[in-house]
């Protein structure tokens, strides 16, 4: 099947140009080819047209929601097999010949065929997710300029933002159809654990998996040839990375090398439309990126205003987790839950809440 197949749609010639450019540059070969390839993918992400993106993210959502279903057809299939042989006593039975039954397709819970319904519910919900994400990637990487500049990326993390409302949309349609399915009484209660814990451990497990199912499909999809797109950015941005290393330590350091690199570089960038002339402008420019990206969210923000968002998360994440574990427990508990339990759930909440806080202060922040 085509889908199955390499399509290679990014010219060979180019990937090696790409390549030795980075080599020029100082690179390691198996880390120029792990930069250009992890590039390329970038690149098409944000020139891929936008429905080649849909029509390969709706896939790569159904895809992994099909994936799973197998697995857990398989794993029940297994179970039934090994129950039958072995037994309720937990040793094998006797075999008895009997009438063979009439055949019928057995759709209860707990046979393989019992998951169809949810694969045909959760395949297209899962594609709607896929579609959304798709659209989440292209704009997250068209922001940072993927295609204007190799290493001077200026990531964004409005991404985040995007992707937690592609989620809302999805849960509250996953909800809504739950509810729907299982009737009003029943209905609440699954829709809740599944709005608490089920959405956002799904949502973190699609979040995991989805990109290298996305960047496997995509060139099956969309014909673009991202490997002469980013031939040019990536060659020009070696060559200054060499005139600069040159200007500042001098051309004898470069005298031992085996290939005449800065021949090269300078023909790269001689072929520049503006030339190098605009150098002591870009390297501005890098630095206050630089100095920015050092900062994160905190780069020219007072001390009190980052203190009020520190509080502000940790509020609103303490507060919801005090309302999930109190309906936790009020679920699994045979009797009303008291005072006790509430103050546990207040705890356990502020608890969860200075840990996320803490978490997005050190790994968002780089506080």
């Amino acid at each position: 099947m085509q889908l199955f197949r390499d399509p290679q749609r990014d010219s060979r010639e180019n990937i090696r140009a790409a390549q030795q450019a980075l080599v020029y540059a100082g690179y390691p070969h198996g880390d120029a080819v792990t930069e250009v390839t992890t590039h390329l993918h970038r690149v098409r992400a944000a020139l891929a047209a936008p429905r080649h993106a849909m029509l390969a993210g709706f896939l790569s959502g159904a895809g992994m929601a099909i994936g799973a279903f197998l697995v857990l057809t398989l794993a029940l299939g297994g179970l039934g097999l090994v129950m039958g042989v072995v037994g309720d006593s937990g040793t094998p039975a006797e075999f008895t010949p009997a009438a063979p039954p009439a055949p019928q397709a057995d759709t209860s819970p707990g046979s393989p065929l019992g998951v169809l319904p949810a694969v045909a519910v959760a395949a297209p919900v899962l594609g709607l997710a896929g579609v959304g994400m798709s659209r989440v990637t292209r704009n997250r990487w068209r922001r940072a300029g993927v295609l204007q500049t190799f290493v001077d990326l200026r990531p964004r993390r409005r991404y985040l933002l995007e992707t937690a409302v592609v989620w809302l949309a999805v849960a509250g349609l996953i909800v809504l159809i739950v509810w729907a399915l299982a009737g009003p009484q029943l209905g609440a209660t699954v829709a809740q654990m599944l709005a608490f814990f089920g959405i956002p451990v799904g949502a973190s497990a699609f979040a995991a998996w989805f990109p290298k199912m996305y960047a496997w499909i995509l060139p099956r999809v969309s014909p673009v040839d991202a490997a002469a797109a980013a031939r040019p950015i990536i060659e020009r941005e070696a060559a200054r990375q060499i005139k600069t290393e040159r200007d500042f330590y001098g051309a004898s350091g470069y005298d031992r090398t085996a290939y005449d690199r800065n021949r090269w570089a300078d023909e790269i960038l001689e072929a520049e439309p503006q030339g190098y002339f605009a150098q002591a402008q870009r390297r501005e420019d890098t630095a206050r990126g630089i100095a920015q990206r050092s900062g994160a969210y905190s780069y020219g923000m007072s001390g009190p205003r980052r203190l009020a968002r520190y509080a502000l998360i940790a509020g609103v994440a303490t507060l919801a987790m005090w309302f999930f574990i109190s309906r936790l427990l009020w679920i699994m508990l045979v009797d009303e839950p008291g005072l006790e339990a509430g103050i546990l759930a207040l705890i356990l909440g502020a608890a969860i809440g200075l840990g996320l806080t803490w978490l997005y202060a050190r790994y968002f922040e780089g506080l």
